[in-house]
């Protein structure tokens, strides 16, 4: 029998749920990143951008979880706007070589700059932390570059992969951002040339460092105002909309998990409700599963459930609306009342009255900033965030 105890859903952010569904391609790729760079092999950071409540800091945890499994060194680290994501960077580096017992390892020099960039000491005999230290006007690329250079060629010595994981990159000040990926480019450029042991041929290994930074849309456009053409290369995952098999095989395994199945038309109708987007998935899922106690949810079951996360999915809505201006709305609520297939920024500027020069900056805020709107590819708008072009056409008077 389901109950509310048994809900295999956790309606949220930023947590990593019981079963992990979807984004095998960007798994599969994140974790052929840092093989390939355990073989010595140079491998460019990936960028994981999407809106909130697309997964990206679910992806991480779950991409930390099995690296972790896997013997890798990972460091973890969320940025925030008050500019200590060096900080923890450092107190992330530290703890990994105390945990690993190498801390005694570490190069003189980079102790020095643990101790000038965060105040921390690091020994063989433990970690301690200064809570009173000031970084000063000292060069953080540089020793920032010090540090993880060390780092990396420890892991390298033990055979394994330094892993740096860094969530909500968009909150990093312009000048951090700028210097943090200084740090990033220079160690991956260092190679270390040794002859093959089976071809007796000259090879050049990259240092194992594994970078992956995650954060909202405008992320790529933050990297651009910081001057740092080698983050904007980075290679991008754009998180979307989960394709509609995925889903149905989330909601099984989901269903497998918490003692219940979802029979088909049930998992038509949630599928339809969440359109693709996790966070909803979560919502719609856990409304839809305390709707009845059977140990198979049928259509009424999942019709009620719908019907009962509707305010909530309304008021996320509400949110995202709230974050944006006037003429952002009103340019959204038009998008929203053109046919899908006639969608195009010039399209809407005609509607609105307006030439499409004046509007630039308007699109370019809904797609970079708030990451609302996408370009399909063909000229095309789509609302990154399902179902609210439905939502907006509702509420038009």
């Amino acid at each position: 029998m389901r109950s509310a105890r048994s809900d295999p859903f956790t309606p949220g952010f930023g947590n990593l749920p019981r079963i992990f569904a979807g984004r095998s391609t960007e798994l599969n790729d994140l974790t052929s990143m840092v093989d390939r760079l355990w073989d010595g092999v140079y491998e460019q950071p990936r960028m994981v951008t999407g809106d909130r409540g697309m997964g990206k800091t679910s992806l991480l945890l779950q991409f930390e979880q099995e690296q972790l499994e896997a013997g890798r060194w990972v460091v973890r680290a969320a940025a925030t706007r008050d500019g200590a994501v060096v900080a923890r960077l450092c107190r992330g580096l530290a703890d990994v070589l105390w945990e690993h017992d190498v801390a005694g390892q570490l190069a003189e020099t980079a102790r020095s700059v643990l101790a000038r960039l965060a105040g921390i000491s690091v020994s063989s005999l433990g970690v301690s932390i200064d809570r009173e230290h000031d970084t000063g006007a000292m060069s953080v690329g540089d020793e920032l570059r010090d540090l993880l250079t060390a780092t990396a060629r420890l892991a390298r010595e033990h055979d394994t992969v330094l892993v740096l994981l860094i969530d909500e990159t968009q909150n990093i000040d312009l000048d951090t951002l700028g210097q943090l990926f200084y740090a990033i480019q220079e160690v991956q450029g260092i190679t270390i040339v040794e002859r093959d042991e089976d071809s007796g041929a000259m090879r050049r290994d990259s240092l194992p460092m594994a970078v992956v930074v995650a954060g909202l849309p405008g992320l790529v456009g933050r990297l651009k105002r910081a001057g740092s053409t080698f983050g904007e290369r980075s290679r991008p995952h754009r998180l979307l909309a989960l394709e509609r098999p995925e889903l149905l095989v989330a909601l099984r395994e989901f269903g497998r998990d918490g003692g219940a199945a979802f029979d088909a038309d049930a998992a038509d109708i949630v599928a339809d409700a969440c359109g693709g987007y996790p966070y909803f998935l979560h919502v719609v899922g856990s409304h839809v599963w305390r709707a009845g106690d059977g140990e198979v949810i049928d259509a009424e079951e999942a019709l009620l459930g719908v019907r009962q996360a509707a305010p909530y999915l309304a008021d996320f809505y509400d949110q995202r609306l709230a974050e944006i201006g006037q003429l952002q709305r009103s340019y959204l609520a038009t998008a929203a009342a053109i046919p899908p297939e006639q969608r195009t920024s010039a399209v809407v500027a005609e509607a609105l009255g307006r030439p499409s020069s004046q509007l630039g900056s308007t699109l370019g805020a809904l797609i970079d900033t708030h990451g609302l709107l996408r370009s399909d590819g063909t000229g095309r708008l789509v609302f990154a965030l399902p179902g609210l072009d439905r939502f907006l056409a509702d509420r038009s008077p």
